[in-house]
């Protein structure tokens, strides 16, 4: 069984704050044209990102946000790998929040928010991060 937790960014954000990101924990990755995809290497988790164009409605549950997502992204990883997928995701998104000031949501299939920069914090009100 894989699990899905998707990335969602408000419109104006980039693949240069992502890259970053990916870059300080050494993630595997290609740029195309089809977006940006690639691998965390602890965890082999994969993912993928892309810019939202026109940006859309925030997609993930139980968030009334005024704002649109322009940035997109998922993490794929097995159900029993979840430990160390979470520990890079974790990684990744406290880098990505370090890098710029946009404001995102993190979650599990859409319906569980995992984390989320709404305003100037991020939070984590789904599994405690490492």
């Amino acid at each position: 069984m894989s699990i899905s937790l998707f990335f969602e960014a408000e419109a104006g954000a980039d693949l240069d704050a992502i890259l970053h990101a990916l870059d300080s924990i050494r993630a595997e990755y290609s740029d195309g044209t089809d977006g940006l995809h690639g691998y965390l290497p602890a965890s082999n988790t994969g993912f993928g990102f892309g810019i939202v164009d026109p940006p859309e409605a925030l997609v993930a549950e139980g968030i009334e946000a005024e704002w649109q997502v322009g940035l997109l992204g998922s993490f794929h990883f097995r159900a029993s790998g979840f430990e160390s997928a979470w520990e890079e995701i974790c990684r990744f998104t406290k880098r990505y929040a370090a890098t710029c000031g946009f404001r995102f949501v993190l979650s599990f299939q859409f319906e569980s928010v995992y984390a989320a920069r709404l305003g100037k914090d991020l939070v984590f009100p789904g599994p405690a991060a490492p």
